[in-house]
């Protein structure tokens, strides 16, 4: 251990001594080292917001959607529900939800407008990654209340008058207008949305839709099921599904999968193409740094001579070259990944993440930080290495008469 210290030192006065000679090269490897690190931690970060932004839109990784072509005959919604959910629960799913299509008329500062309803289950939040500006989520209880509990996105909430969140009482009405009308309570008003805020959206409890004016349970069918199921299992409960769904004698039903990962889109072969362009960028800069640590060995021809004639051994020539060329490349490496993770967490890239759908902002990934620290290490053993070797083959000798 001393060994390696003393080397390091020495490697360390060494550099010092030639700095003008190697400082270009070591700011090529410094450069290498940031591209890859940047690349590796910008591209995971990127990675984690398409991901996010897909399972907004698709569900998490993996989740299964059930899709009902109509119930059998003399089976209502309710006997439907029950039968499915039942299956569902079966197989020990507790991440499930339903999820109905249908429209309300909400009264707003500027007259009754057509509002977008989707009637859910609180486990539709943690599927789709739903996030609440504003007050909470649908929960269990909100499904026996007496005024429904319903969540809206920006737009309506604006439209809305921003009422007070779980006590300010807003009108629905239903086809029939002030004759048939009801009242529900805004209890969370969701974060941006590109997918939602193109026009009014409300969320309500799946068993609280047919409440709501103008509803009745013959005319709030489940349009679908879904569940988030771990994906290695995802094909086996997507055929058990099949079967026992298609014996349940509720209805016709089809299973598929509702989400889709990044590797199922071809991100993994685009990141493994920025990250070769990158490893060829840090090959470049170790060739610089080879042709330098050969010039400085030619002109240290006699000193390495004068060290051997007073014992210095050829490991002991080979470990001290090699270590300058080890300790120059992590010093620069170092630099480079503390430039790469200044950059990738600055203010205005991590907006950036979020423009493009990223929700939970991750750290700067470790395995890059360790990643870029490791190909610096690398390249300085590959770059010393040849120079380490001409250095022990130096003859006494001949190095001090040259």
């Amino acid at each position: 251990m001393t060994g390696l210290i003393a080397s390091i030192v020495e490697a360390y006065g060494e550099l010092r001594v030639h700095k003008g000679r190697i400082m270009v090269s070591l700011i090529g490897v410094a450069f290498s080292v940031f591209a890859l690190t940047a690349v590796l931690g910008g591209g995971g970060m990127l990675s984690g917001a398409l991901e996010q932004s897909m399972e907004r839109s698709g569900g998490r990784d993996a989740t299964l959607m059930i899709s009902s072509f109509g119930g059998a005959e003399s089976v209502t919604p309710q006997e439907q529900d029950e039968a499915v959910l039942d299956e569902i629960d079966r197989l020990g799913i507790d991440q499930r939800t339903r999820r109905m299509y249908t429209d309300a008329r909400v009264q707003t500062t500027e007259g009754v407008k057509l509002t977008q309803l989707m009637g859910v289950d609180p486990a539709y939040g943690d599927i789709f990654r739903t996030q609440v500006a504003q007050g909470r989520w649908i929960a269990d209880s909100d499904q026996h209340r007496l005024a429904p509990a319903i969540v809206v996105n920006q737009p309506l909430y604006e439209a809305l008058g921003r009422p007070a969140l779980g006590t300010e009482p807003v009108t629905l009405y239903g086809d029939s207008g002030a004759a048939e009308s009801g009242q529900a309570i805004v209890i969370g008003v969701l974060a941006a949305d590109p997918n939602l805020d193109w026009d009014l959206a409300a969320f309500a409890p799946a068993d609280s839709v047919a409440q709501l004016p103008g509803k009745t349970p013959e005319t709030t069918m489940t349009s679908e099921y879904l569940v988030w199921v771990p994906p290695e299992q995802a094909d086996e409960i997507r055929a058990r599904l099949s079967q026992t769904l298609a014996g349940a004698g509720v209805g016709t039903f089809d299973v598929s999968p509702s989400s889709f990962s990044l590797e199922d889109q071809g991100f993994g072969a685009i990141t493994l193409g920025v990250v070769v362009v990158a490893l060829v960028i840090l090959l470049l800069g170790a060739l610089g740094l080879v042709n330098i640590s050969l010039v400085t060995v030619r002109h240290r021809v006699r000193e390495i001579g004068i060290r051997r004639s007073y014992g210095a051994t050829g490991a002991r020539i080979f470990v001290g070259v090699l270590m300058e060329s080890v300790v120059a490349t992590v010093l620069a490496g170092a630099i480079g990944v503390a430039c790469a993770v200044a950059l990738v967490k600055a203010p205005f890239v991590t907006d950036y993440f979020r423009e493009q759908g990223l929700v939970d902002l991750p750290p700067f990934p470790v395995t890059a930080v360790l990643l870029g620290l490791l190909a610096a290490t690398a390249v300085g053993v590959l770059a010393g290495a040849l120079p380490a070797l001409i250095a022990t083959r130096i003859k006494v000798i001949d190095a001090i008469r040259g």
